[in-house]
């Protein structure tokens, strides 16, 4: 009696029906076949895409495929839906002289007009597989675009779907999203921030300890800002992109969010979060005045804090600027940020006062600065495609450059909406004010901060603090020492 493997298939786009009741129905009918050309069979089935090509069912009966006369299908698209792999199938049955089955009819390989038949039954399904993506993608955007949460079956930290789709807040979770967003805008790295959730014993859904990939990501995501985003790719390239604001509650607002982002961008050029638990005051905000690379502190023999000597290579030179106490620099640094006091009651005067003229002519200033750098940006664009057109340069050059192009637009855009939504909130200053309470009541206390807040604080008005001894750093001591160089460099 010949012998006869069984494939079923269940696709993933069926998993929204009845499971069981398809299989099932498959399998009667596949035994029953079986049963009518009087074979015994072995049955392989799986839950897999047809495109995809490493199904551990599938991958199992091809190497079994000497114990077998035939193969039983519903259909050649159950064995693939990817032309290339389909053909590598048929090159094996007919390798092994395997006969295929199917309700429809049988398929003798061995007959040149049945292996065509074969071939255009896989080009067709793979035609089929393309369309329906084409058409589940179409529907997942025209969903998004009524708020609705496509992306993925499970809703990000933070929010559940409710039966219509859309995302609203779990309390519970949501108060770890701000918390990454508070500690992000204090300047507190995404290493130092994991601790932190994991002091407090906050988890991820699942119950993981969230790690820094997680908050980096978390960071980064508008869903936290009431936005729902989706796109389509064809080839790996975005062809069709959908982003609806206010499509849900927002568990961060939007200046918040565009704050984060400004930092994570500024952070790129520098070193402008707390990355190891500090322990002065001015730490990570050292700058070499010589050479223009960090300064480093660390205790002498006498336990004593001292600014390291600079040794770094400059075009084949070695900055040697010497190191020096680091208490006359804190001191000398605190008396001048004390000194900011006067500009902050001067700014909180003129906001109660409503005289916000000045920060407004910033903001604008600005404003027209970054419409200048959008005007730029899409004038390039233009010429991009103008030397496409002329063969100037290749196809995979200008998808890089444009793709390039479109993520600076994308980051002026978030600035340009920063500040205009900082200039609505001039007439709205209430919490300006408040900040700046803050600060005046924080900068009488400064000398008493802790390090680490002290840090944490003059990081949201200092960029950088330029040092240098102006001496080269070698064993002579006998000579003169010139006064050295503090400058700061306010944000």
């Amino acid at each position: 009696m010949a012998l006869a493997a069984i494939y079923l298939r269940l696709s993933r786009n069926e998993e929204q029906l009845n499971i069981d009741e398809i299989l099932t129905n498959h399998r009667r009918a596949l035994i029953k076949l079986a049963e009518q050309h009087k074979l015994t069979y072995d049955i392989y089935q799986e839950i897999s895409s047809g495109i995809k090509t490493d199904r551990l069912q599938l991958n199992s009966l091809l190497n079994s495929l000497d114990e077998y006369d035939y193969l039983l299908v519903m259909d050649i698209d159950r064995i693939s839906r990817d032309n290339a792999y389909a053909e590598q199938v048929k090159t094996l049955l007919i390798a092994h002289d395997i006969k295929i089955l199917t309700p429809q009819g049988g398929i003798d390989l061995t007959q040149e007009s049945n292996e065509m038949l074969y071939s255009f039954q896989a080009m067709l399904a793979n035609f089929e597989y393309k369309q329906i993506r084409k058409r589940l993608g179409r529907g997942r955007l025209a969903a998004a675009e009524q708020g609705r949460w496509v992306m993925s079956n499970k809703a990000p930290l933070g929010y559940e779907k409710d039966e219509n789709q859309k995302l609203i807040v779990v309390e519970e979770e949501a108060k770890i999203i701000r918390q990454i967003f508070q500690k992000t805008k204090e300047r507190v790295s995404a290493n130092e921030i994991a601790k932190q959730l994991d002091t407090l014993g906050w988890r991820s859904r699942s119950g993981k300890v969230l790690t820094t990939s997680h908050i980096s990501a978390i960071r980064k995501n508008v869903v936290y800002y009431g936005v729902v985003q989706a796109c389509r790719r064809v080839n790996k390239r975005v062809v069709d992109e959908v982003f609806i604001e206010n499509a849900h509650e927002p568990i961060v607002s939007k200046q918040d969010f565009l704050e984060v982002q400004k930092l994570l961008e500024e952070n790129k050029q520098g070193n402008y979060f707390n990355k190891k638990s500090v322990t002065r005051k001015l730490q990570n905000l050292l700058y070499c005045n010589c050479c223009g690379r960090k300064r480093y502190l660390q205790l002498d023999g006498n336990g004593t804090n001292y600014i390291k000597s600079c040794y770094y290579k400059i075009s084949n030179n070695t900055c040697r600027d010497r190191g020096h106490k680091y208490l006359p620099v804190e001191e000398f640094v605190i008396s001048k940020v004390k000194e900011r006091k006067k500009d902050f009651e001067h700014v909180l005067e003129k906001m109660k006062s409503l005289d916000t003229t000045d920060e407004a002519n910033k903001l604008i200033k600005q404003n027209d600065s970054l419409e200048k750098q959008l005007e730029k940006f899409y004038n390039r664009q233009k010429n991009l495609k103008i030397m496409r057109m002329d063969g100037e340069i290749n196809k995979s050059e200008f998808l890089e450059m444009s793709e390039e192009n479109e993520e600076q637009i994308k980051k002026v855009k978030q600035q340009i909406e920063l500040v205009n939504i900082q200039l609505e909130n001039l007439n709205s200053n209430d919490e300006v004010q408040r900040r700046l309470e803050i600060n005046i009541k924080t900068l009488e206390e400064i000398e008493t901060l802790e390090p680490e807040d002290c840090n944490t604080f003059l990081k949201t008005f200092i960029k950088k603090i330029w040092f240098s001894t102006n001496t080269v750093a070698n064993h002579n001591t006998k000579r003169e020492a010139p006064d050295v160089t503090i400058e700061i460099d306010w944000l």
